[in-house]
């Protein structure tokens, strides 16, 4: 289904297609419906369930799959009657998922992602890819990586197509191309960054464009072009001299906007470079930047997406929207499912700042919705564990950016299959809804240095708030996301034990007290990080390619390795072959910015 097609009356579907729509559905919630379905085509979606007869009238086959979960949910809750009617806030609202920092998902979990999508009506779907799709004339792009063929898309493409979801190819036409550029195959500014201007940048991003056009049917594509804050001052300063950074970059965007047009997309791009150059501290959510109009007036036309998963005030998105909506291209508001904190979603997060963000965008009368779900610093979060929090988004957009907690909460209950309370519990990782993520910080941190104890989040509460969540998940361990949740959080308040108390029984010679960190607590801590790693590889396996996981695997072995070394030197110091730990000598100091598993697992910068 093209974009065209999103959010008006379609020609009535066949039998068939309704058919394998809510076959779709059931595969999701286990549920069969007992009698015969009528559907038919008409405004915004009605369902109504009366004795034994069904009927769904919908705008779109995307809004017939919601009909059919509807259906299902009043199957599962035994009501026999039902008549509802609702309609889009949003014409267009579904999901971002990064495939690119390590994790990319098999075609058959983007499958199993699609029907969850299909079953809440939401119309279109991205998957990042930043250098993990094909583009046959650059076989190092994307070499090791876990790239999609060709082949894969199309076959994703097609799938989407027939529950009538958009996939949207969603790439970099500018920064965040690391990952390739290493290789030396195109030249660059920086190395993470193209070079502007350079005829081989361009040859490079038409056969990027040209890949893409032989796979998916869309219209539309996102060219990413965010966060290149280092464009013009490498290579292109020494071979050019210092240009007009704003001249510069839409000299490239109406290039890559040509190369689009071209190919028949229309592209859309992240805004935040326009408005980093527009502030005298070149931060995007700098209330007093201000983009020149003489720039406006020279834009290509590219849609521009305000991405913003920070702020809990309404007032400020609605600031942004109308300073976006200055630039006169249709502005998109892209939200943020938070999963990228680390090894658990971060729901408490989410629904701080997604609730103003979306309310904002309803007001604003924004067309399009994306739901974000980043895997910043290696993808250790899967992303089928922050399902449950789609809801949010896409009761948003059918009930209304004012939809009860409660209500968008029961369609989180059906999506999942747990109740919200069970649910709810993965989000205790994190102590509240601020951006401090305990789970790295307990799992990564050096038992030594006390990197990861700082930052606002104290080891007791952390033990306290994780044994309250291992009771509330323990009738549900034969689930493997629950059991995953449960042996993270055993691990989180194991190691905050350890780290909390260490130094001080040093300092204060309990010797008693290393000797059971020794024989006990980091056994222990052994046990639970080697068991994680296990459930992990099953995670990642059952939902992703391989390629990727030997950064979790060398990442678990660091982690194991490091223990048993400090269990070593707690046995050497014990036994007196010596005389000091030099590392526990060492006065803590209260550093708040350790966020990354390089920062945490060691203060050495390794280069």
């Amino acid at each position: 289904m093209s974009q065209k097609e999103t959010g008006s009356i379609p020609a009535c579907w066949t039998e068939e297609q309704a058919a394998f729509i809510r076959k779709a559905v059931e595969e999701v919630t286990g549920i069969r419906l007992p009698n015969p379905v009528r559907t038919e085509a008409g405004p915004g979606l009605t369902v109504r369930r009366s004795g034994g007869e069904a009927e769904i009238r919908a705008e779109s086959l995307s809004a017939l799959g919601r009909g059919f979960f509807l259906l299902s949910r009043a199957e599962k809750e035994g009501a026999s009657e039902l008549n509802l009617h609702q309609e889009r806030s949003f014409r267009d609202c579904g999901s971002m998922l990064d495939m690119s920092r390590n994790g990319v998902m098999t075609v058959e979990a983007v499958k199993r992602y699609l029907r969850m999508q299909c079953c809440l009506g939401m119309n279109f779907l991205m998957l990042y890819t930043e250098d993990t799709y094909e583009i046959p004339e650059y076989p190092s792009f994307g070499y090791l990586r876990g790239r999609y063929s060709q082949e894969e898309l199309r076959e994703i493409d097609g799938y989407a197509a027939a529950l009538g979801i958009e996939m949207i190819p969603c790439i970099q036409t500018l920064a965040h191309l690391q990952q390739f550029l290493q290789w030396g195959t195109v030249p660059q500014d920086q190395p993470d960054i193209l070079l502007i201007d350079e005829e081989e940048t361009y040859r490079f991003l038409e056969a990027a464009i040209r890949s893409l056009r032989a796979c998916f049917r869309s219209e539309r594509i996102q060219i990413g072009m965010d966060e290149a804050m280092g464009v013009g001052l490498g290579r292109y300063l020494k071979e050019h001299g210092y240009t007009d950074h704003f001249q510069m970059l839409n000299r490239h965007l109406g290039r890559v906007a040509e190369i689009c047009e071209r190919y028949g997309f229309a592209p859309m791009m992240w805004s935040d470079m326009f408005f980093r150059l527009g502030s005298k501290t070149n931060g995007y959510y700098d209330l007093d930047n201000h983009v020149p109009d003489s720039v406006i007036a020279t834009l290509p036309k590219v849609q521009m997406a305000y991405w913003d998963y920070y702020h809990t005030d309404e007032e400020f998105y609605t600031r942004m929207l109308r300073e976006h909506a200055r630039m006169g291209r249709g502005t998109i508001f892209a939200g943020g499912n938070w999963m990228w904190g680390g090894f658990l979603p971060q729901l408490k997060r989410t629904e701080a700042t997604m609730r103003p963000g979306l309310r904002a965008a309803a007001k604003e009368k924004i067309d399009m919705v994306i739901v974000t779900m980043w895997g910043d610093d290696g993808a250790e979060t899967d992303h089928f564990l922050a399902a449950g929090m789609l809801p949010l988004f896409s009761e948003a957009c059918w009930q209304g950016a004012d939809c009860p907690d409660a209500e968008w909460r029961r369609m989180s209950e059906m999506l999942t299959g747990l109740p919200w309370e069970v649910y709810s519990a993965f989000g205790d990782a994190y102590e509240d809804a601020g951006e401090v993520y305990a789970a790295k910080r307990m799992i990564w941190g050096d038992p030594l240095y006390p990197l990861g104890l700082f930052h606002g989040d104290d080891p007791d509460r952390i033990i306290a708030r994780c044994g309250r969540a291992r009771e509330i998940l323990r009738p549900w361990l034969k689930r493997q996301d629950c059991a995953w949740a449960d042996r993270v959080m055993a691990l989180m308040a194991a190691k905050a034990a350890l780290l909390a108390h260490l130094r001080n029984w040093y300092i204060a010679g309990d010797r008693a007290a290393l000797a059971d960190a020794r024989d006990r607590m980091i056994p222990e801590i052994l046990y639970l990080t080697a068991s994680l790693r296990d459930l992990h590889r099953e995670l990642w396996e059952k939902n992703r390619k391989r390629f990727g996981w030997e950064t979790m695997a060398l990442r678990y072995g660091a982690a194991l390795g490091r223990l048993e070394d400090v269990q070593r030197l707690l046995d050497r110091y014990l036994r007196g072959e010596i005389p000091t730990i030099e590392e526990l000598d060492a006065e803590p100091q209260p550093l708040t910015r350790w966020q990354h598993y390089h920062q945490l697992a060691a203060p050495t910068v390794i280069l």
